[in-house]
């Protein structure tokens, strides 16, 4: 019986893992345990989303309309 060579596959390498240093990438696998993320990528899609759109990126819409301007109390007074 003639023997066929193996099936040449590549081995699975983590991309982020690859390409992160040490300290990151264990601050990223202690925040997925932390928010209950299960992948890599879905971890850095939501670190990308608050870092780049910050606090106002994740408020519900009707938190985003109210205005930040100092409110009066009382009548208006013309000055």
């Amino acid at each position: 019986m003639r023997s066929t060579p193996a099936s040449r596959r590549a081995a699975y390498r983590n991309e982020v893992k690859t390409r992160m240093s040490d300290r990151p990438y264990e601050a990223m696998q202690a925040w997925k345990v932390l928010h209950g993320i299960d992948s890599d990528s879905a971890a850095l899609n939501r670190i990308a989303e608050l870092f780049l759109l910050g606090a106002v990126g994740t408020l519900p819409p009707q938190l985003v309309a109210v205005s930040a301007d100092v409110g009066h109390n009382g009548p208006a007074v013309n000055a």
